[in-house]
This record gives C-alpha cells, structure tokens and sequence, in this order.
C-alpha cells in the first residue's frame, strides 16, 4: 500500500490549498501534516534543537508520495514551509531517495513567485534524490497529480 502525506504549508488548515490538495488525492487515504500545528525552530548552529522538526520528518521517511503545498505569501513559500525546508540542513542523512513528490501553489500573484517555489522544492529533491513530479496551482492541473500519483507504483 502506497503511503501518501501532504506537508500544508498553509497557517489555514481548512483553505484553500488543503482545497486543492483535496483534488489530488480525491479518493486516495492521506496523511495531513499542518506545520502550523507543530513547533519547528529557525535553523540555528547548534544541533540540539529542542523541537517537533524529526518528528514531521519521521513521517516524510515513512512516505511514498508526498504533497507539498503552499500559499503565495509576500512572492513566495510560506514561512512555515521556508522554515521547515532550512532544516533539511539538519537531516542530510535522511532515507528519502526515490520518494515522489508533488508541488501544490495556492494563489498565482504575483507569478513570478511560482518559478521561484519550484526552483526550490525541486533543487530539495535533488539533494535528497527525490523525484519530483509536478506542479499544480489550479483544480484542473491537481486532476492531472492525481492521475500521475494513481498510475505511479
């Protein structure tokens, strides 16, 4: 059984890109991760971090399939979702080679931001040998996630 988690970058965990997640998994079991419900401290240089961030990650390593959503915040990712990606320097070990992930933006203003998110989350899987999938910022392209995360085995 494949296992599914959508990492929500969003403060609002009901909006609308927990919406347009909910057109890519449509009838797919999923695992919802809400950064805003879980304490992740700035990257910082001591590795003693007294927080939730291996937590979240312990479940990233337990996924086949991961969705990454975000709203367009002030041209660009979220904090939480920045915050959480910084971390990733914490976590240069993880298993997460050939988990496939997908990018979900919510909001398309200003547009170049887009491109900028993707650089990002794309060059993140690429470090970590992830494959990453696509992107999707309207219901019409989430129908096409969902197909690709359907016929993915």
């Amino acid at each position: 059984m494949q296992r599914r988690i959508f990492l929500n970058g969003s403060m609002n965990i009901n909006g609308n890109t927990a919406r347009l997640t909910n057109q890519v998994f449509r009838d797919l079991e999923y695992t919802p991760i809400h950064l805003t419900e879980f304490h992740i401290n700035q990257i910082r240089p001591d590795s003693d971090q007294q927080d939730d961030f291996q937590k979240v990650m312990n479940q990233l390593i337990l996924a086949d399939h991961i969705v990454i959503g975000t709203p367009v915040y002030w041209s660009s990712m979220s904090g939480y979702l920045k915050t959480f990606i910084d971390r990733f320097a914490d976590a240069l070990e993880a298993p997460l080679a050939g988990k496939r992930v997908y990018l979900l933006i919510q909001g398309t203003a200003p547009e170049d931001a887009i491109p900028f998110i993707t650089n990002v989350i794309s060059h993140l899987c690429r470090r970590f040998h992830m494959k990453y999938k696509g992107l999707a910022t309207n219901s019409n392209e989430a129908s096409k996630l969902h197909d690709l995360m359907v016929n993915e085995k």
